[in-house]
C-alpha cells in the first residue's frame, strides 16, 4: 500500500513537471513564431554583413600581397648585381633562385625607359619589348612602383606586371619587373578564407576581368561582363555568373589600385534563410547541440587568445631583455665617454702639466681598449663565420688567460687554471675564446653566494662523439666549474637560449648565448651540467686542428718600408680627419677624399700617390668597389681597408687586402700599411714566364 502510494506520488510529480514544461514551451513557441520573421530578416542582413566583411578582407589581402611583392622587388632593386652595367649571368642566377622560391613569379625582367627588355629570366621567346607599356612609362616618369593591367602575352598566358625603379644616384636607370600570372590572385582569394562554394573575381575600373575563381580561365583579360551580368552597384546585388550561377555579390575596392574585388555566395544559400522559419521547432530541439558547438568554438578561440597573449608576453620579455642589454651598453659607453669628456677638459685646463696629461692620456687609451672590447663582444652575437681564427695551443696562452679570468673571477674568489702542456692545437679566434671564457667565469662568480673556487681545466678527448652529440674525431674540452647553488634540472638545457636568465632583472641573458655562438662558429659544441646545491660545469668542446700552432714573437717589429703619400677615403668628416692625422703621425704625407668617386678623381689627377686607405661602408661606392677599381686601373697602388663594422666581413668574406679595424692605434695602422707595401714589392719581384 505504501509502495502504491509512493508510485502515485511519483507519477503525479512527473505530470506536474510535464505540465510546467508544456506551460513554458507554449509561450516560447508563440514568441518564436512572432520572432521568426524578424529573425529571418536579421539572418539575411547578417549574411550580407558577412559577405561585405569577406569582400573587404579579400581586397585587403590582395592589397597586402601586392605591397609585399613591391617591397620584395624594392629590396632586390638595391642589389649590387643590378648596378650598371648589368651583368646577365649574375642577374639570371639571382632571378632563377628567387623564382624557385616565389611560385607566383613567372618572369623577372629588367627594362629601360623605352620598354625594351634588358635582362630576363627566363629569356623572352619572341619579343624584345614588354607587352604592357603603360605601367613601364609611369614607372620612369614618376620614379615610383607601378602595377600594370592584365594582358595576354605572346604565350597566351594572362598576367600582369609589378614594376619598381632601379635607382642609382637619385636617378631611375632601369625598371625591375616581375610578371605574375593573373590566376595567382585567385589563389590569394582562396588562401584568405573564401569558402569553396563561393565565387570571387577581380576587375579593373575599365571593366577588364583580371582574375576569377569561377568561369572559364580564357575569359581573363577580357571584359568582366562576359563573366557576370551586373554592373558596378553599391551594396549587395544579385548577379548571374558563368551563364547560370546566381550569386549574392558584394564589391570592395582595392586600396591604392583602380581594381575591385567581387565576392559572392550562391543565391540558393541566401534563399535558404526563408525556409528556416519552418525549421524553428527543429532548431529548438537542436539548440543544445548548437550551444555545445558554440561552447567548443568559444573554448578554441579562448585557447588561441591565450596563446597569442603568451606570445605577446614572451615578445615583451625579449624586448625587455634587449632593452636591458642596450641600457647596459649605453651605461658602459657613457662611462667611457665620461673618461674622454673629463680628460679633454683637464688637458685644456692643464695642458702644460706633462705628468697630468700623460695620466689622462693613459686613461683615455685604456677607455679606447675597453670600448673596442665591448663592440667586439656585441658583434660576436651576429657573426656567422669564424673570422680571425688561427691554430693555437691553449697552454701557450696560460699567462694571458690567467690575468683575464682572474679579473672576471674577482679578488674574493680563488681561480684555478690547469692547462696541461700536451694539449692538442685548436682552430679558434683567440679574442672570441677569451670573451667566451670570461662570460662563463663571470656567470660562475655570480652563481656563488659566498666566495669559493672557480676551476678552469682543459683536457684532450680522443673521441668527441662520446661526449658531444654531432661532433666527430678528437678534440679538446675546456671545463669551467663553480661551487654555486647549481641550476634546476628542468631549466639546465635552456641556459644557452637568447634572453633566458635566472638572475631576474639583473642580467640580459646573453652571456652564455655568446658562448654557444662561439663554440658553433668554431666547429664545436658547448654543454652544461649541474647539481643543485653542488655547483655547475660548463664545457666547451673544440675539434683538434690539423695545422701547426702559430708562434707569436714579442719585441720590436722588423723595420719595414712605408708609403710616401697616402690617399685617405672616408665619408664621415670626423673619421676622415682622424685617419688623416693617424697617417701623418707616421710621417707620411696624406691627401683626403670624402667618397669613392672623389678618390678616383684624385687618382686620375695625381701621380704621386702610393697607397689608398679607404673605409668599407660608404654610400655610392663602397670600399670593396673602390678596391676593385683601383686594382683594375692602378695595379701599382697599394690598398688598405679600414672598418668599424661590415656585414660582409663579419660573414668571413676575404677582402684580399690588409684590413685595419676601427678604432686602430698607430702601430695597427703602421703594420697594415707596411703589409700592403710588402704585397706590392712581392708582386713586383715576380717575373712572368713567357714562351
Amino acid at each position: 500500500m505504501q509502495r502504491a502510494r509512493g508510485d502515485g506520488s511519483y507519477t503525479t510529480l512527473k505530470r506536474s513537471v510535464l505540465l510546467l514544461l508544456l506551460a513554458a514551451l507554449i509561450p516560447l513557441a508563440v514568441m518564436i513564431g512572432i520572432a521568426g520573421s524578424y529573425l529571418i530578416q536579421s539572418q539575411k542582413k547578417a549574411l550580407d554583413d558577412v559577405l561585405r566583411e569577406r569582400s573587404q578582407r579579400a581586397a585587403a589581402a590582395i592589397s597586402r600581397e601586392l605591397e609585399a611583392q613591391v617591397q620584395l622587388l624594392t629590396i632586390l632593386s638595391e642589389s649590387p648585381r643590378l648596378d650598371p652595367p648589368a651583368q646577365e649571368p649574375a642577374f639570371r642566377e639571382l632571378a632563377a633562385r628567387l623564382r624557385a622560391r616565389m611560385p607566383m613569379w613567372e618572369i623577372v625582367r629588367v627594362t629601360d625607359a623605352d620598354g625594351r627588355i634588358v635582362l630576363s629570366e627566363p629569356a623572352p621567346p619572341d619579343t624584345t619589348v614588354v607587352v604592357e607599356q603603360e605601367s613601364n612609362r609611369r614607372l620612369f616618369e614618376s620614379g615610383k612602383p607601378s602595377i600594370g593591367s592584365v594582358v595576354r602575352g605572346p604565350g597566351g598566358m594572362a598576367a600582369f606586371p609589378v614594376r619598381v625603379p632601379v635607382s642609382r644616384g637619385g636617378e631611375t636607370i632601369f625598371g625591375l619587373t616581375v610578371v605574375i600570372r593573373a590566376q595567382a590572385l585567385a589563389d590569394v582569394l582562396h588562401t584568405n578564407g573564401l569558402p569553396a562554394t563561393w565565387a570571387g573575381w577581380i576587375e579593373g575600373a575599365d571593366g577588364t576581368l583580371l582574375s576569377s575563381t569561377a568561369g572559364d580561365p580564357a575569359l581573363i583579360g577580357g571584359a568582366s561582363s562576359s563573366l557576370a551580368s551586373a554592373a558596378h552597384l553599391e551594396g549587395p546585388r544579385d548577379v548571374v555568373v558563368a551563364g547560370d550561377n546566381a550569386l549574392r555579390v558584394w564589391e570592395s575596392p582595392i586600396r591604392g589600385l583602380p581594381w575591385s574585388v567581387n565576392v559572392g555566395t550562391p543565391r540558393a544559400e541566401y534563399d535558404a534563410l526563408t525556409l528556416r522559419g519552418y525549421e524553428l521547432l527543429a532548431v529548438v530541439m537542436l539548440a543544445t547541440i548548437v550551444l555545445f558547438s558554440l561552447a567548443l568554438l568559444l573554448f578554441r578561440r579562448e585557447l588561441e587568445a591565450r596563446r597569442r597573449q603568451d606570445m605577446a608576453v614572451a615578445n615583451w620579455q625579449r624586448m625587455d631583455a634587449l632593452g636591458k642589454l642596450t641600457g647596459g651598453v649605453a651605461h658602459d659607453f657613457n662611462n667611457l665617454l665620461m673618461v674622454f669628456q673629463s680628460g679633454v677638459e683637464s688637458i685644456r685646463r692643464r695642458r702644460h702639466d706633462e705628468k697630468r696629461v700623460d695620466q689622462i692620456l693613459q686613461l683615455m687609451i685604456d677607455a679606447v681598449d675597453r670600448g673596442r672590447g665591448m663592440t667586439q663582444r656585441l658583434l660576436s652575437f651576429s657573426r656567422r663565420s669564424n673570422r680571425g681564427a688561427e691554430t693555437v695551443l691553449l697552454q701557450d696562452r696560460t699567462v694571458v688567460l690567467r690575468d683575464l679570468l682572474a679579473k672576471a673571477a674577482s679578488d674574493n674568489n680563488l681561480l684555478e687554471l690547469v692547462l696541461p702542456r700536451n694539449l692538442w692545437p685548436v682552430n679558434v679566434d683567440p679574442g672570441a675564446l677569451d670573451a667566451a671564457l670570461i662570460n662563463i667565469v663571470t656567470n660562475a662568480r655570480e652563481a656563488m653566494p659566498v666566495p669559493g673556487t672557480i676551476s678552469v681545466t682543459a683536457r684532450n678527448v680522443e673521441s668527441l662523439s662520446g661526449e658531444a652529440a654531432g661532433l666527430k674525431g678528437a678534440g679538446v674540452a675546456i671545463c669551467v666549474t663553480d661551487q654555486g647553488d647549481g641550476i634546476p634540472r628542468q631549466i639546465v638545457d635552456r641556459v644557452f637560449e637568447p634572453f633566458f636568465t635566472t638572475k631576474g632583472d639583473a642580467a640580459s641573458g646573453l652571456g652564455l648565448t655568446q658562448v654557444y655562438s662561439f663554440a658553433e662558429r668554431s666547429g664545436g659544441a658547448v654543454a652544461a651540467d649541474s647539481l643543485e646545491g653542488r655547483g655547475t660545469a660548463i664545457t666547451i668542446y673544440l675539434p683538434r686542428a690539423e695545422g701547426v700552432a702559430e708562434t707569436r714573437h714579442s719585441g720590436e717589429m722588423p723595420a719595414t718600408r712605408l708609403p710616401r703619400r697616402v690617399l685617405v677615403v672616408d665619408d664621415t668628416p670626423a673619421s676622415l680627419a682622424a685617419a688623416r692625422l693617424a697617417v701623418e703621425e707616421l710621417g707620411i704625407a696624406a691627401v683626403t677624399a670624402s667618397s669613392g668617386h672623389g678618390a678616383l678623381s684624385l687618382l686620375a689627377e695625381r701621380g704621386d700617390i702610393d697607397l689608398v686607405l679607404s673605409d668599407v661602408m660608404m654610400p655610392g661606392m663602397s670600399g670593396f668597389e673602390l678596391r676593385d677599381r683601383v686594382r683594375r686601373h692602378y695595379p701599382r697602388l697599394g690598398m688598405v681597408l679600414m672598418t668599424g663594422y661590415s656585414e660582409e666581413i663579419e660573414k668571413g668574406t676575404d677582402v684580399g687586402v690588409p684590413l685595419v679595424a676601427k678604432p686602430f692605434s698607430a702601430q695597427d695602422l703602421r703594420q697594415a700599411l707596411a703589409a700592403a707595401v710588402q704585397v706590392l714589392e712581392a708582386e713586383a719581384s715576380v717575373i712572368p714566364f713567357r714562351r
